[in-house]
């Protein structure tokens, strides 16, 4: 190829797509403010001034998972946003920022808990491990991608939300036996969940014109569903430990509640992984314009 063919090869390669800086300005305030919200009525729940009693540290082991989720949120933002306000090697720049996170959300659980030394160091790890975990969704190639993702989990959290506002202020029965409606609602939601983050995330990635392929598609669908099990995954490691430390003896109904919820939690991410990495590649093939055939 001579010099002229590549520089016109180069000049006819569309630039790769970047990210927005309304989506990293949303990204980034819903971050801020989710960690905020969470960590406050953690403490408001839970914070005792003399220290947890055996109800209190069973009621911060049954609150675990929303801090849990929301930094390992804020830690993806981090790493998408840094690269973004500094310049210098992209990835390097990423991981320093979801390290930030983890340490300014770990020293507030720390702070926000230290009159108990140990449940204090047992949550700021928790949640040092969460934004460092989530973080490392940050690092693949296409940061579009993983903004389109991130929107995707954001309409997850806020989802969520809802689901606790609903489920805390009313006690409105959607069927007639409360397990019929716990069943039906743990089966239905996620996946409903699941297929609308997996829109979201296409109906982004195609606003930008980004150019991503099917893989791309994909990942951006899975991404909100993946956050969900990590979570999932270091809260229960995160409920051990603090159990461990806290408490001599858990009874049979604690143990089988949290069993229930966390197995409600596998279930439920898994189901929102996969409805929303089918959503983003079905509506990949069915949604986008098919290039002309050449004649």
């Amino acid at each position: 190829m001579t010099k002229t063919q590549e520089t016109q090869a180069e000049t006819a390669a569309p630039p790769a797509p970047v990210p927005g800086r309304v989506a990293l300005w949303v990204l980034g305030t819903a971050a801020v403010l989710s960690l905020g919200g969470v960590i406050y009525s953690l403490y408001a729940l839970t914070g005792m001034a003399d220290g947890l009693d055996d109800t209190g540290i069973m009621l911060l082991a049954h609150s675990l998972f929303s801090p849990v989720i929301v930094a390992a949120f804020a830690g993806t933002v981090a790493g998408v946003v840094t690269p973004r306000l500094v310049k210098g090697p992209a990835k390097v720049l990423s991981a320093l920022g979801f390290t930030v996170v983890g340490l300014a959300v770990g020293a507030i659980g720390y702070a926000s808990f230290s009159v108990d030394p140990a449940i204090a160091l047992t949550l700021a790890l928790v949640l040092f491990g969460s934004a460092l975990f989530g973080g490392l969704f940050s690092l693949p190639g296409r940061a579009v991608t993983v903004v389109a993702g991130l929107g995707a989990a954001l309409l997850l959290l806020v989802l969520m939300f809802a689901r606790g506002l609903f489920e805390s202020a009313t006690s409105v029965s959607l069927f007639s036996d409360p397990l019929d409606q716990y069943g039906a609602l743990g089966r239905t939601l996620p996946f409903l969940a699941g297929l609308a983050c997996g829109l979201c995330a296409f109906l982004y990635l195609r606003q930008k014109k980004a150019g991503v392929k099917l893989l791309g598609h994909l990942l951006a669908g899975a991404i909100p569903g993946a956050i969900w099990l990590v979570s999932t995954v270091i809260t229960q490691i995160g409920v051990e430990v603090l159990l461990a430390v806290g408490l001599d003896e858990i009874s049979p109904l604690d143990t089988a509640f949290l069993a229930l919820s966390f197995q409600w939690q596998y279930n439920g991410s898994m189901t929102a992984m996969f409805a929303g990495a089918f959503c983003a590649v079905l509506a990949y093939g069915l949604l986008l314009p098919k290039p002309a055939k050449r004649s």
